[in-house]
């Protein structure tokens, strides 16, 4: 079998190829001793089932890696349980590859009109298939077997999060003076611990928002006593920018900042450098990530972010809780009376979701695919299908048979569909500027502590956003009310004010001189052409983007832009309606395989 290793730091030892991190029995593993932990499991692996042997050995194994094991006989792939680093094959056990574009040339394979209209919804693939036929993606926490043309995988770490506890039950953990809360806090230490590891003295950048997310590390790592540099991109006077230039001031940090306009998009997106990441980054089962790309390359190529330093996404286990419906007969308890904080997940006052399959699945397909207007059965049905298996995975959907069950199941379609091939699909553009990563909030002692919180404080992520409420203020020093304030939040004066209070020195460098933010658009009017907050409408040909739908963001083009649907900078381009007419002409071609 063709095995092609295209990113950085592949380390072999025999026939074990692995890529990452993990911690094992408290030793932290990588390069020669990460591939001969898998080295080790192989070799003492039974003959009868040596996928099950494997599947053990990296159930042991906490971190972000992949690992290739080649024999004679066989090709053996291990994904982590974020699936950090992608790994591909073709189902014909003929190539193996960290890039889907080289599995997809190797076996010259069609497109896939099923997944591909799943693309163009939604700008990614759920399940293990991708947009071209025969070729598919190792699944978070899986292990797959490739062997004489056929294929095994193997689950070795799930995610159902119910809010129930592995040992004993609320009851007697709340009488030992122990809740969710807490068990969250000793979690969040235990990956810290872990991140401080894999930094040894190196100092760390998050990329800072104004959301609670990368707030939650900052404030964190600050109260270790760690270097920490935040960096932040887009329009001078964006809620997003003037929340962390607050948060990184209050916090005493270093703070880089990138603004964002449309000619620098043009320049970005369509030069030569920019084509060449999105054709690496392009696995054929998600839209690259291009948010913080260039200002990433731009900040390190000016030496304003150090090179040699551990880089750390705020991507967290908690974000598939934000977007959970409100179903029907569910409590949701007296928020006021907790002090709860929340991240606005906009499901108030929308119609209550029955907590069922069909409930689900109709909920999904109106939230999530909705990139452009759609009628086609053939492909709903297709849709349905391919959904029912995210949310159940070899459940029964009897399993689903309340508000807490029907949370779960969401979840957990969230975390293998969007959050496992888009979200994290942003540590390309890290490998793509060379740095090191590493995903704290995705660390699997922090992963169990949030699959046990109860459904009322997963609900847009109120316990983890209340516990970076609490750490910011108390480390900062500011009152709950201002430690709870967000991008969302964010008044219109704090938004005049926010240069001035924490960055004056950049008054004339920033904005020359000028007192007034040249971004004060509300969000309601972000979808409009150059009103968005990060200025990418400049990708567009200006001809072409006056005659496209206003309502179509820059994801929808750029789904059909991928594809060849559409040419960007082509103002003659022909451009569609509201409502796209979908490539499943032939449904059956679709794989049927379970995700």
């Amino acid at each position: 079998m063709q095995t092609t290793l295209c990113g950085p730091d592949w380390t072999r030892v025999d026939e074990v190829a692995v890529r990452g991190r993990a911690f094992a029995d408290g030793r932290l593993l990588q390069g020669e001793a990460l591939a001969t932990y898998l080295l080790d499991a192989v070799e003492t692996a039974p003959a009868a089932d040596p996928l099950e042997a494997v599947a053990e050995a990296a159930a042991e194994l906490e971190g972000f890696y992949a690992a290739v094991v080649s024999t004679d006989e066989s090709t053996t792939l291990i994904a982590d349980g974020a699936r950090s680093i992608p790994l591909y094959y073709d189902v014909d056990s003929r190539v193996v590859s960290d890039r889907g574009r080289v599995v997809r040339d190797t076996t010259n394979a069609d497109r896939n009109p099923v997944t591909e209209s799943e693309f163009l919804l939604t700008r990614y693939v759920t399940g293990p298939e991708t947009i071209w036929c025969g070729v598919r993606a190792v699944q978070p926490g899986e292990v797959v077997r490739l062997e004489d043309g056929t294929v095994r995988r193997q689950t070795y770490r799930e995610y159902w999060p119910d809010g129930s506890l592995e040992n004993g039950d609320d009851r007697t953990e709340r009488a030992n003076g122990t809740d969710h809360a807490t068990r969250l806090e000793a979690a969040l230490e235990i990956a810290l611990d872990r991140l401080e590891r894999v930094a040894g003295d190196r100092p760390i950048v998050l990329s800072l928002s104004g959301g609670y997310d990368s707030r939650l590390l900052a404030a964190s790592l600050v109260e270790r006593g760690r270097e920490v540099i935040g960096f932040t991109f887009g329009r001078s006077g964006h809620p997003d920018v003037e929340m962390s230039r607050e948060v990184a001031s209050r916090l005493g940090i270093r703070w880089e900042f990138v603004p964002y306009d449309e000619a620098l998009w043009a320049e970005w997106y369509h030069g030569e450098v920019g084509q060449q990441y999105r054709t690496q980054a392009f696995g054929g089962d998600a839209l690259p990530f291009l948010a913080e790309w260039p200002a990433l390359r731009l900040l390190l190529e000016d030496e304003r972010l150090p090179t040699d330093a551990l880089y750390c996404p705020g991507h967290t286990v908690a974000t598939p809780s934000e977007r959970l419906p409100v179903f029907a007969g569910e409590s949701r308890g007296d928020d006021s009376a907790t002090g709860a904080v929340g991240c606005g997940s906009g499901d108030e006052g929308s119609e209550a979701v029955t907590p069922s399959l069909e409930g689900l699945l109709e909920y999904i397909l109106e939230i999530h695919y909705s990139l452009w207007g759609w009628d086609d059965d053939a492909f709903r049905a297709a849709a349905r299908e391919r959904i029912r298996r995210g949310l159940l995975g070899e459940r029964d959907s009897a399993m689903i048979d309340g508000p807490a069950s029907a949370a779960a199941a969401y979840e957990r379609w969230e975390w293998r569909g969007r959050m496992s091939t888009f979200t994290n699909g942003d540590l390309r553009t890290y490998e793509n500027a060379d740095v090191d990563w590493w995903l704290p909030l995705w660390d699997p002692a922090y992963v169990r502590a949030w699959q046990q919180v109860p459904l009322e404080h997963r609900r847009e992520k109120r316990a983890h956003a209340n516990l970076a409420v609490d750490r910011y203020r108390t480390v900062a020093d500011v009152p709950t009310d201002r430690a709870s304030i967000t991008d969302r939040t964010l008044s219109p004066v704090d938004r005049h004010l926010a240069l001035v209070r924490h960055t004056p020195a950049q008054q004339f460098t920033e904005r020359g001189g000028e007192w007034d933010p040249p971004y004060l658009a509300p969000r309601e009017a972000w979808s409009e052409p150059g009103q968005h907050p990060l200025a990418w409408d400049g990708a567009v040909d200006n001809a072409l983007l006056e005659r496209l739908p206003t309502e179509r963001g820059f994801y929808a083009l750029r789904t059909l832009a991928e594809t060849g649907r559409l040419d960007l900078s082509d103002g003659e381009s022909t451009t569609p309606d509201s409502q796209l007419s979908l490539p499943t002409d032939d449904p059956s071609d679709s794989s049927t395989e379970p995700s």
